[in-house]
């Protein structure tokens, strides 16, 4: 009777079980790609919330470039900040050069300043 096309209890019970363990398989990768989807996802929000402890050695609050000007192709010079103090640079070139502080000079004036007050006032 097999030329009738139905199938014995024993090849149905097996065509049930195949498919049982079918289904079975593709919800352990559906199951597998939605937990590695959500680690993913959670991995990022927990790098952002770590961000600034693992980059806390990498911050300088208290130098900056200001401002920067190319001079030629190799050369450039630039204005930094060090905490209230500005200073010129030249970089590029053979060698770096640091030219000095901008408001050395304004700050000669302020102590020079007191000093005439506190002469005067004495």
């Amino acid at each position: 009777m097999s030329g009738t096309g139905l199938l014995s209890a024993s090849q149905t019970g097996s065509l049930a079980q195949g498919g049982g363990s079918f289904a079975a398989t593709w919800l352990a990768y559906l199951a597998s790609f939605a937990i590695v989807i959500v680690l993913i996802l959670l991995s990022r929000h927990g790098l952002k919330f770590l961000e600034p402890y693992l980059l806390k050695g990498r911050r300088t609050r208290n130098l900056a470039i200001v401002e920067s000007l190319a001079i030629d192709q190799r050369r450039r010079l630039s204005i930094i900040r060090y905490h209230a103090r500005t200073g010129l640079i030249l970089t590029g070139g053979g060698n770096d050069l640091f030219l000095g502080w901008v408001d050395e000079e304004q700050d000669q004036d302020r102590h020079r300043g007191r000093a005439e007050q506190e002469g005067t006032t004495h």
